[in-house]
């Protein structure tokens, strides 16, 4: 091995005078700590340099380095370098905790070793990289300015067929009721190929990239549908030099800036990987093609019916995404800044609930409005409480209650079971209601029913014993609430002790018919509900041991295991033993 030290450094300078040599050398220095760069005329960058440096293994070897922000500077100069020497056996080309590296394979013992093993470097790669660089396009900055308007007609809703250049020069906007930017890698990587697939071939024919809904008014565009694709183009452009208006949006999403950043770091990648891209690009603003379906000055109601009825390239619309917009056209146009932050506490609602859970557990969200309130809503109202999924039932539950437009709505106390007045009443009673259940999500008796319970028919009951002492609660806080969930428990699980078989719809409309909820509703003290309950509990018996299944028995124990767990805070001394 050759040491780094004066005298190499010295030599080294001698054999290459014309080009710039710094080392790094300190007295007492490890030598793995040391190295001697040579620096590319072609570039006046530190980052990109020849390198003599000893490796872990105490072996000296001679690099060419890619360092900083090698990615964004140097990604396609390094994909082209790697395809001009695939065939070279003596170089490893592989990423390192400082950026990109070629290491030549030879082990450097001799000053002689040195010069020979760099001047190889030097002569290969000098002459690569000028050859390459000037292949590697370069883009003039551009603006596409907002020169644009569709013609207006009579009609509420006009339908166009439009180029992507005639497009992208109307004033675009993201309306708040949008959803969050949030397309996924496969997303954007399948409208890359597809586009790039048919604007790389000869064919002249315009391709279509489906329907976008614009609401007009004012001389501006809100995307009501086509958000996802619209704004990924936007960064295609971005990334050749080619501004647009539309990424001069401001997301307030944290989540969608994270999408923005790293689809723009996928794009970066992709554009790198092909060739004359000026040309590509204009033929992108000219072939593609969208049919278009505008609004025209018409009431932000219409638009919020088309923005509830579309998907956006096969992201379906949740009942949340469904509700914010719902509200938000309550909130008056001249308070822009309470839909804002409004939208902005409501997107941080939905952020935190995809972080904070796994496949295993529900956003805190879905969870009071939709295993809870929901269910007390409609048990109230003896109602029917439907379970099943996807038919926008929460959406329907939680819409803006009608009115009579002489008498405006007052004295609204965020009651679990008042009318969902539309607008800023609706966020801040999702807010109070999400807090309240935090806050008993953390109860000891909450804690031991939520552990002893999962899985399969168990979480079915625990789901609905959980929601009735949501309830109680709501109503009376956690005073006497171990003996609340022990009466409740012996109630709404006699189902489990009747019923050859479990089955959900069934256990939820048992919960509804038992009336607690009413109960509770009614009681102006803790004691007359539990008073009541108890008179319930009385009258129910267990089967005959031998007659009760092992599911039925295992049910049983987990009851009576809860009970016993609390049975330090259960006041009313005849609760102890309802549940053993």
């Amino acid at each position: 091995m050759l040491y780094i030290n004066n005298w190499s450094i010295k030599m080294l300078k001698q054999k290459f005078p014309n080009y710039k040599v710094t080392s790094y050398c300190p007295s007492g220095s490890w030598q793995t700590s040391r190295y001697i760069q040579i620096h590319i005329d072609a570039y006046n960058d530190k980052n990109l340099h020849y390198e003599y440096r000893i490796d872990g293994k105490w072996e000296g070897r001679v690099e060419l380095h890619f360092e900083g922000d090698w990615e964004t500077k140097y990604g396609l100069l390094i994909d082209r370098l790697i395809n001009n020497t695939q065939n070279s056996d003596e170089l490893i080309w592989s990423e390192w905790n400082y950026g990109y590296r070629c290491q030549h394979s030879s082990k450097i013992n001799t000053i002689e070793d040195l010069y020979q093993t760099m001047s190889y470097m030097i002569e290969l790669f000098d002459s690569l990289i000028r050859s390459v660089t000037s292949e590697i396009p370069v883009f003039d900055e551009k603006v596409i300015s907002c020169d644009r308007q569709l013609p207006l007609k009579d009609c509420t809703v006009d339908i166009f067929e439009k180029k992507y250049d005639d497009i992208a020069r109307l004033h675009l906007t993201i309306p708040n009721y949008q959803r969050i930017y949030c397309w996924e890698e496969n997303n954007v990587k399948c409208l890359l190929n597809d586009v790039f697939e048919h604007i790389s071939s000869n064919n002249a024919t315009p391709y279509r990239l489906g329907t976008i809904i614009l609401h007009s008014h004012g001389g501006r565009y809100d995307i009501i549908d086509g958000q996802q694709r619209l704004v990924t183009l936007a960064l295609l452009l971005a990334e050749v030099g080619i501004k647009t208006s539309l990424l001069e949006e401001r997301f307030s999403s944290k989540r969608s800036i994270e999408y923005v950043r790293y689809n723009k770091y996928l794009i970066h990648e992709y554009v790198q990987r092909h060739l004359n891209i000026r040309d590509k690009v204009e033929r992108l603003l000219s072939l593609l093609e969208f049919n278009v379906l505008v609004l025209q000055n018409t009431s932000i109601d219409l638009a919020y019916t088309f923005f509830s009825n579309q998907n956006s390239r096969g992201i379906a619309l949740s009942d949340y995404d469904l509700l914010k917009a719902h509200h938000l056209r309550y909130i008056p146009s001249t308070f822009e800044q309470q839909s804002k932050h409004a939208a902005e506490v409501w997107n941080k609602m939905i952020e935190d609930g995809r972080k904070d859970t796994d496949s295993t557990t529900v956003p805190d969200y879905v969870r009071t409005l939709d295993t809870y309130i929901f269910r007390l809503r409609r048990w109230m109202r003896k109602k029917v409480c439907d379970d099943s999924a996807d038919n926008y039932r929460i959406k329907r539950e939680y819409e803006a209650a009608p009115v009579v437009e002489e008498i405006p709505p007052f004295g609204e106390r965020f009651y679990f079971n008042e009318p969902i007045q539309g607008g800023t009443h609706f966020f801040s009673y999702v807010e109070q209601h999400i807090n309240k259940y935090r806050s008993f999500s953390k109860t000891e008796e909450y804690t031991v029913l939520h552990c002893a319970m999962q899985g399969g028919s168990d979480q079915w009951y625990r789901d609905i014993i959980e929601s009735v002492l949501f309830c109680y609660f709501l109503k009376f806080g956690a005073y006497y609430l171990s003996d609340a969930l022990v009466v409740i428990m012996r109630i709404l699980l006699q189902h489990r002790y009747i019923s050859s078989r479990a089955i959900k719809s069934s256990i939820v409309q048992y919960a509804g018919d038992s009336e607690l909820v009413l109960i509770i509703d009614q009681a102006t003290s803790p004691t007359f509900f539990l008073a009541e309950a108890r008179n319930i509990a009385k009258e129910l018996s267990y089967p005959v041991r031998q007659d009760m299944t092992p599911i039925m028995r295992s049910m049983r124990m987990k009851a009576s295991n809860i009970a016993r767990k609390l049975e330090q805070n259960i006041v009313v001394e005849s609760f102890k033993n309802l549940n053993r």
